[in-house]
């Protein structure tokens, strides 16, 4: 009788380690949710910076080629010569395949919205909607604004929060 507990009863291993894998079956999905959760709220920190990447090069882009947009001097898209866009609509496709060169990570922007503003003229604030570059000369700014739908990875944070519509902006002095 020396192995008896004093209580009389043997202790069940067995009980312990069915308790031990119901509290893990509990914790489990809970700590996994969270763990996916932190990941798509990195993804979601990355795609903010990588947009503002996009804006800020197709912005660059556009303040050097927006001066010479409609130009039809002799050295316009010769070797070491400027790229001289024909007209807006060339421009955007310009920016666009400069902002998308960006965004690799997630595949391609949805929008892009650019505006060209005379020398002194304030760029644009809030949600602007244009795809115009009339004040194209030097000294003016180009502002450029990229959007991106987002989805989460994980379907529970994907219900709770649906797609999400982002965007990044960048002004820049037209050289």
């Amino acid at each position: 009788m020396t192995g008896l507990p004093r209580s009389g009863r043997t202790i069940d291993r067995h009980g312990r380690r069915g308790q031990t894998l119901v509290e893990f079956a509990l914790v489990f999905p809970i700590f996994i949710l969270l763990l996916f959760a932190v990941i798509d709220g990195g993804r979601y920190i990355f795609l903010s910076s990588t947009l503002s990447n996009a804006a800020r090069e197709g912005a660059r882009l556009g303040s050097v080629e927006a001066w010479w947009k409609g130009s039809s001097d002799a050295s316009c898209g010769t070797a070491g010569g400027p790229v001289c866009p024909a007209n807006t609509t060339a421009l955007i496709d310009h920016i666009t395949a400069a902002a998308n060169r960006q965004m690799a990570p997630f595949g391609t922007v949805d929008n892009v919205y650019i505006r060209c503003d005379a020398a002194g003229n304030a760029p644009p604030t809030g949600n602007w909607t244009t795809k115009t570059c009339t004040g194209n000369s030097a000294g003016g700014t180009i502002s450029v604004r990229v959007n991106y739908t987002w989805d989460a990875l994980t379907p529970l944070v994907a219900n709770i929060m649906g797609s999400i519509t982002t965007s990044g902006s960048a002004t820049v002095s037209i050289n």
